[in-house]
């Protein structure tokens, strides 16, 4: 009993305590208040900005979105934020959807337990968590599939303007302003990244690469890098690299037809199952009589 006494006592002790350091948190430090002074004030967010962070800030600690996730935000110029803020909401509309049906059917007066809306809310809750990393995860690899495509369309055209006499950034240059779309458009901000800061072309084009997932851009960079000064090298680097992209690109197209045709196939077996079904069941039911 005098155990029991002592922990409740030590237990209301550490609460008051955890009350006291959050109503009078400590003074601090002078370095850290002079920093404070010198570091501009954080901006005021509107109401439904300070409401996304409040619902995506517990995610957030728990180390999401994941690395993967990330890429593919990026890709599609998202804010995690955001992001994150939709798919609790998405989360918690699954969860409390089967509840609120159960609740009322039972103030019209049909008797539903809450075991089944539990756990189908439950299964809801993280089907709409899965369902949105892979809606996330198809629209990256279709914005990825255009990067491969405009690099394909670029590559084809640069070795050309490089056997012609241009270097490699007015030729990548000229072919990427020539090209239209969003992805011509990242690699177009990439040059002129390259072009104000006075770095190597093949740096913001690596980190653009890195960034979003598509190796190819990474591979590319790599590929300027290595092949130093103008000429030959490069015109070969570059060829060599336009083919292997355009085999990548041939690749791709044939798994996504592939993968078309079988989900193509999937309602096509359903109909021919349920006719089936309509054609044997009058003679099961005519022998069952």
């Amino acid at each position: 009993m005098i155990a029991a006494f002592l922990l409740l006592g030590a237990g209301v002790g550490l609460g008051l305590a955890l009350a006291v350091t959050g109503l009078v948190p400590a003074r601090p430090s002078l370095a850290a208040a002079i920093a404070t002074l010198h570091r501009p004030p954080a901006p005021i967010l509107p109401p439904r900005q300070r409401l996304l962070h409040a619902l995506a800030a517990p995610l957030q600690q728990a180390g999401l979105p994941r690395a993967q996730i990330r890429k593919d935000l990026a890709v599609l110029d998202r804010d995690p934020t955001t992001y994150l803020a939709g798919q609790v909401g998405l989360a918690a509309l699954g969860l409390l959807a089967p509840a609120a049906v159960a609740a009322g059917a039972n103030l019209m007066g049909v008797h539903v337990g809450w075991a089944v809306p539990l756990w189908l809310g439950v299964l809801l809750a993280v089907g709409g968590f899965v369902v949105t990393d892979l809606s996330v995860r198809e629209d990256a690899e279709d914005r990825r599939l255009l990067m491969r495509h405009t690099l394909a369309a670029l590559l084809d055209v640069v070795p050309p303007a490089l056997a012609a006499g241009a270097g490699v950034e007015q030729a990548l240059g000229e072919a990427a302003a020539i090209a239209d779309g969003w992805a011509a458009d990242r690699i177009r901000e990439a040059l002129a990244t390259a072009r104000l800061t006075r770095v190597p072309i093949w740096q913001p084009l690596h980190e653009m690469g890195e960034a979003m997932g598509v190796v190819q851009l990474q591979q590319l960079a790599s590929s300027l890098r290595l092949a130093s000064g103008e000429g030959a090298h490069i015109r070969q680097a570059l060829l060599a690299r336009g083919d292997a992209l355009s085999e990548r690109i041939t690749t791709d197209m044939l798994t996504r037809a592939e993968a078309a045709t079988e989900r193509m196939s999937i309602p096509l077996m359903t109909l021919t199952t349920i006719f089936l079904l309509f054609l044997v069941y009058p003679a099961v039911a005519a022998l069952h009589q």
